[in-house]
């Protein structure tokens, strides 16, 4: 599409070969907050039939349009995706749209999110946790939600052991100890610090600091930083310190971002950087942009987006015809985000 503009490029990842990279398209533009995107997400929330197009429905959640509440609504009690119990792809749809709800102030299919709820499912504690959490809790049924989700309920690894042994979930419970922020929820985070997995091991650290960064805790990441045996995990517990106010710890990451050999640990480092919006890191994420790994170029792109920076978008337009769908789609957002399409 070479004469499309940037918010179109976005719009037509919507209808892109590959599913996922669809789904990266409903996130992006939800992440743009355009309402004009609303029509859009709308139908293809509605005629896709796999599960990640819960991205869309987020999507649709943050920009923040309630005309959307009767498409959403449809979505809970007909998701049009297989229902296939095992892989929750159902239940995450229908979950999705009931959260999505929620923050648009329509507390009509609460109830489903409460009969996952009773049922101890994982698709309330576990996917959606985080989202219910960070909800306003201008309406009741909101605050009834929130109220079901303990360290108990959830699983606390010290009292009772992990409900399952799958590093993804256990991440997203840590994310949700970290949102709790109590006592026990610092509890349960110390022991997920030692979980067998890096992904647990990294949110771990990011929530406990996040949830009470005191000087115990802060010794704790402190050691995971300098000596846990997973780049992932030393990166991330560093982020997490530099988010707490050890600003000495952006210049790690930043090294560990121009030298490390690993794609996937490189791209995170670049991540934790954008997250940082520290404008003295720009030229290293600049050169990241360059990479051979795609995944490493795509975060390179966001984190520019996020830093800003008179870089930003000469590289964003260079990557617009990147040979990966999705650093096609992050480059396409960058420029839509800026002054008009970005031309």
């Amino acid at each position: 599409m070479p004469d499309a503009t940037p918010l179109e490029r976005l719009i037509a990842g919507l209808d892109a070969a590959d599913r996922y990279d669809q789904a990266d398209a409903a996130r992006l533009l939800g992440e743009l907050g355009r309402r004009e995107t609303v029509g859009p997400l709308v139908r293809y929330v509605t005629e896709n039939r796999y599960y990640c197009k819960a991205a869309g429905i987020h999507a649709l959640a943050r920009i923040g349009d309630a005309s959307v509440c009767p498409t959403l609504r449809g979505l809970v009690d007909e998701p049009n995706v297989v229902d296939d119990w095992f892989w929750v792809d159902c239940r995450a749809v229908r979950a999705a749209a009931a959260v999505a709800l929620l923050a648009l102030g329509d507390d009509s299919r609460a109830g489903y999110l409460g009969d996952l709820a009773g049922r101890n499912d994982d698709v309330f504690f576990c996917f959606c946790g985080p989202a219910i959490l960070r909800l306003p809790d201008d309406l009741p049924a909101t605050r009834d939600l929130k109220a079901r989700i303990t360290v108990e309920a959830v699983g606390e690894p010290a009292a009772r052991g992990v409900r399952h042994s799958d590093p993804a979930r256990v991440a997203l419970k840590a994310e949700v100890f970290g949102l709790l922020a109590t006592p026990q929820a610092c509890e349960a985070l110390r022991d997920l610090a030692s979980f067998h997995s890096r992904y647990v091991r990294g949110q771990a650290a990011v929530s406990l600091l996040r949830a009470d960064p005191s000087e115990k805790h802060v010794r704790l990441v402190e050691a995971m930083a300098d000596g846990d045996p997973a780049d992932f995990a030393c990166l991330k517990a560093s982020f997490a310190l530099a988010t707490a106010g050890r600003r000495d710890r952006v210049a790690l990451i930043a090294q560990a971002a121009g030298g490390l050999d690993d794609p996937f640990d490189l791209a995170v480092a670049v991540e934790c950087l954008g997250l940082l919006e520290d404008g003295e890191q720009t030229g290293v994420v600049e050169r990241q942009a360059l990479h051979a790994d795609p995944y490493v170029r795509q975060c390179a792109v966001e984190a520019l987006e996020r830093i800003g920076g008179p870089a930003a978008v000469p590289v964003a337009r260079q990557r617009l015809s990147d040979d990966s769908p999705r650093v096609r789609l992050q480059a396409a957002k960058l420029l839509a985000a800026q002054d008009g399409e970005g031309r």
